[in-house]
């Protein structure tokens, strides 16, 4: 018996938000792992001019579009896993 569409839908929205949440919480800040010099040329692109608080939008939103790509390659990973698992 197969579960309905909705808890399979469920399960699968919540797989996601623990990966993400096991993602953001292993990687580090991101100005570590991103160079200065792209955060500055972001930060020149989003607000026009390179103060404190355009730098750390920058890093802000670097820091999110890292974590949704990790999660997304992470997800679609597991899901093909236990896609093969099933099947045999």
């Amino acid at each position: 018996m197969e579960l309905p569409t909705l808890a399979r839908r469920l399960l699968k929205t919540g797989l996601f938000l623990f990966i993400g949440a096991m993602v953001m919480i292993r990687l580090d800040n991101p100005e570590i792992y991103v160079n200065h010099q792209v955060a500055n040329k972001i930060a020149l692109f989003i607000a026009g001019n390179i103060n404190a608080e355009s730098i750390y939008d920058a890093y802000f939103y670097i820091d999110i579009i890292c974590v949704v790509a990790i999660t997304i390659a992470a997800y679609l990973i597991s899901i093909n896993l236990i896609i093969k698992i099933r099947k045999y």
